[in-house]
């Protein structure tokens, strides 16, 4: 029984990221020119080899690459239940002061995906041993915004994420003092007032689909399968649900590697490109 469950699970998983990628739709604008440029002077962007980052654009297996220490399938896969279409990612050190400005977009198929990560990634976050306590910002709809505080690497990190209709946004910025005030909070206004409405058109999003097609599509993929075939399927994709919501707490070893790059930068008052932190 065991084994049948995972092995129409995989099946699951694989016959909704092959619809997906038939169906994808494609951001517009591009999510390339939708994260906004650091405050101030004095930031240098970091190249693409630098290990650890999300620079530039990505795709589900590399976020979980990044993200994942261990097993980065299931989040692979969750990420393909949410809906994640793409995401782009830039990251600036500020020489003058050390500071790492991280801003990572992420497009999903539907509004409904995009939150149900943002929820989820809250309460993971929030039982991350850093953090301290959560910080807010005026003039924004779905968000959170958190302060952390890492004891052993002296790393200050001020976080928020937030929902603008399909697309999910992250900045954060790191300090090796307390010395952040409300510079996050600031960035991450100007991103959400400068973020579209949406990348993908509401009525694209599979919430706004109409029943009918959904019924159609469902019973043209699942016309042949018997009634036990079924109802194993649906016990199937419980035991998913559930490995989900636990790869939820995987996104703050991001965080982590960025203040890893920080702890490098910081000692050596050096160029982070230059270093492998791994």
């Amino acid at each position: 029984m065991g084994r049948l469950l995972c092995s129409i699970g995989v099946v699951a998983v694989l016959l909704l990221q092959s619809t997906l990628a038939l169906a994808a739709p494609t951001p517009s604008p591009g999510l390339d020119g939708i994260l906004i440029k650091p405050p101030g002077t004095g930031y240098r962007e970091e190249p693409k080899s630098t290990p650890g980052i999300l620079e530039g654009p990505f795709d589900a297996a590399k976020y979980a690459e990044v993200t994942v220490a261990t097993d980065a399938a299931p989040t692979t896969q969750a990420l393909a239940r949410d809906g994640f279409l793409t995401g782009y990612g830039r990251t600036w050190v500020q020489q003058a002061t050390h500071h790492v400005l991280i801003e990572i977009v992420v497009a999903f198929s539907g509004g409904d995906g995009a939150r149900r990560w943002l929820t989820s990634s809250e309460v993971a976050d929030k039982a991350d041993p850093g953090y301290q306590r959560s910080i807010s910002v005026s003039g924004i709809g779905s968000y959170y915004g958190e302060r952390y505080a890492n004891a052993t690497t002296g790393v200050y990190e001020d976080v928020f994420a937030f929902v603008k209709g399909n697309d999910y946004f992250l900045v954060g910025i790191l300090s090796g003092s307390d010395d952040l005030a409300d510079s996050a909070s600031t960035q991450t206004l100007k991103q959400y007032e400068f973020a579209p409405p949406n990348t993908i058109p509401p009525a694209q999003w599979p919430e706004n689909a109409s029943s009918s097609n959904a019924q159609n599509d469902i019973a043209y993929r699942l016309g042949g399968l018997t009634a036990d075939v079924l109802i194993l399927a649906l016990l199937a994709g419980i035991v998913l649900l559930v490995v989900g919501l636990i790869r939820r707490a995987t996104r703050r070893t991001a965080i982590a590697a960025y203040a890893a790059l920080f702890v490098v930068s910081h000692s050596s008052g050096a160029n982070l490109s230059r270093h492998d932190t791994r």
